[in-house]
């Protein structure tokens, strides 16, 4: 399909740095043109937190290969073994996840025999989940590995800045999270 000459989307990435001679931007044009032409992806903290994200997962990955247990599902078992007995839209909660996305998560790793499922004594609807014997000898064979995963991480961060590091991501994490009376002024 031809593109036509005078189309701003049929023009190289190149061509659209700066208006067609003779042609004046609006005031909202040359701000968003401004923005375009000093903006730096590798500047960017969402790209950056994604990306961090991805390596954070590549190393678990290579860390726990042939475990057959993913970040949430281990960090599930984590709080599970913390907190026995908690209620799935607990553990959604505590994990910070979309309730449907753990339960088919609970789903699978109950099928798998990590976790157990017991109806709760209070809510006929609910059930308390617990880490079940697979689950706990999964657990011994990868916390003792999960130091690893956390040290890769944050390797490239002299040690001093580390601890600031993670309270940082602490804060980004909980925001909105807080309530008025807990908020900083």
């Amino acid at each position: 399909m031809a593109r036509s000459p005078t189309s701003k989307t049929a023009q190289p990435t190149s061509a659209r740095t700066s208006a067609p001679a003779g042609v004046s931007l609006s005031a909202a044009e040359a701000q968003v043109e401004s923005l375009l032409r000093n903006f730096r992806l590798e500047e960017v903290p969402s790209h950056l937190l994604r990306r961090a994200h991805f390596k954070a997962e590549e190393i678990f990955a290579a860390t726990f290969a042939g475990e057959g247990v993913t970040p949430r599902q281990k960090a599930a078992l984590v709080l599970l073994y913390q907190e026995p007995g908690l209620s799935q839209n607990s553990l959604a909660e505590r994990l910070a996840m979309d309730r449907n996305t753990v339960a088919e998560m609970v789903r699978r790793m109950h099928g798998g025999g990590l976790i157990e499922r017991r109806p709760s004594p209070t809510d006929a609807r609910a059930y308390q989940l617990y880490v079940a014997p697979a689950g706990l000898e999964l657990l011994c064979r990868v916390m003792p590995r999960d130091v690893v995963v956390e040290d890769q991480l944050l390797a490239r961060l002299p040690e001093e800045y580390r601890g600031l590091f993670v309270k940082c991501l602490r804060m980004i994490a909980e925001s909105g999270n807080e309530t008025e009376a807990s908020k900083p002024d």
